[in-house]
């Protein structure tokens, strides 16, 4: 009976994803560029340069570069990111790109990490070029950070170090997510949930709400009317509409989820991309399909399997 118990714990905790020490080493070099050029101002403009030349665009004059190097409100952004450690920058990466590699062992990926100033581009907060992955550590400073003053809360929420892992998956999606072969509001919504589904098996770590970067209340509202948001999709026909507003309505981010209805009211934005998530999984629940299968599945066919219907 004992044995019999220990199994069922075991069973109960284990989680489908390999520990990170289980995972196969991936050669990754961090490069605090942030760091060089506005920190160690006794290197060399030329030096940097020739070193980092897709940084410095050939139309610019060096004494902008130069000004910028010691301008104060540059100087005031750099020491605000100064708290954001090295190691724990490296070693989160690392785990993304890690599990990345085991469940993706053919594709080639980015083995140079450079970290950056962007003036707080939050559109930019990662990005995927080719064999470099650039991290915007100027928009992971909390979003209650005076530097952020005037942004709007909603944006503010999404800039915060535990969304690094998100903003990374994210940046690396368009790799192994298919295209969108249909402008069909159902297509959006099915390929926003197969990226979020990636999340999980790239970080799995992490609590369901980081994933989509919801706060905790506006993941709380999600669940808690995920059966009056799926039904307004249906009764208005929602699902195999073309219509762009559709798009801005749901999809994008926003303040709230625009339904024109009391339904808008401590609404989360983006609710049409969890609606997608939650009908990836059900669908990968119902017919055991691997991440990979998952993810060559098409809307409809998710749909159909899944028998969605909160």
């Amino acid at each position: 009976m004992l044995f019999g118990l220990l199994v069922l714990v075991v069973g109960c905790t284990s989680s489908p994803h390999p520990k990170q020490q289980d995972l196969p080493e991936f050669p990754v070099e961090l490069i605090r560029f942030e760091q060089l050029f506005f920190g160690d101002l006794d290197t060399p403009l030329e030096q940097l340069k020739s070193e980092y030349p897709y940084f410095f665009p050939s139309q610019t004059p060096d004494s902008v570069w130069q000004a910028k190097r010691t301008d104060s409100l540059q100087q005031l952004l750099f020491q605000a990111t100064t708290t954001f450690f090295e190691k724990d920058l490296f070693e989160r990466t690392e785990h993304v790109l890690q599990y990345a590699q085991y469940y993706f062992p053919k594709e080639k990926l980015p083995t140079k990490v450079i970290s950056l100033l962007t003036d707080v581009d939050y559109s930019l907060r990662a990005v995927d070029a080719d064999s470099l992955l650039l991290i915007s550590v100027d928009t992971y400073l909390g979003a209650s950070h005076p530097i952020y003053e005037g942004i709007p809360q909603y944006i503010k929420n999404k800039l915060i170090p535990a969304h690094l892992e998100a903003a990374l998956i994210d940046a690396l999606s368009s790799r192994f997510v298919p295209q969108l072969n249909s402008r069909a509001f159902l297509n959006r919504i099915v390929q926003h949930g197969k990226r979020l589904l990636l999340h999980d098996y790239l970080a799995p770590h992490l609590k369901a709400q980081s994933h989509i970067q919801y706060t905790q209340s506006q993941w709380e509202w999600a669940t808690a009317h995920e059966s009056d948001v799926w039904r307004y999709f249906v009764d208005n026909e929602l699902l195999f509409s073309t219509d762009e507003n559709l798009r801005f309505r749901f999809l994008t981010a926003s303040p709230y989820s625009k339904f024109y209805s009391y339904l808008d009211d401590n609404s989360p934005g983006r609710i049409g991309q969890w609606i997608g998530y939650r009908m990836v999984k059900k669908y990968q629940k119902r017919t055991g399909a691997s991440l990979q299968e998952v993810l060559a599945a098409n809307a409809q066919e998710i749909l159909k399997k899944s028998r969605y219907n909160p």
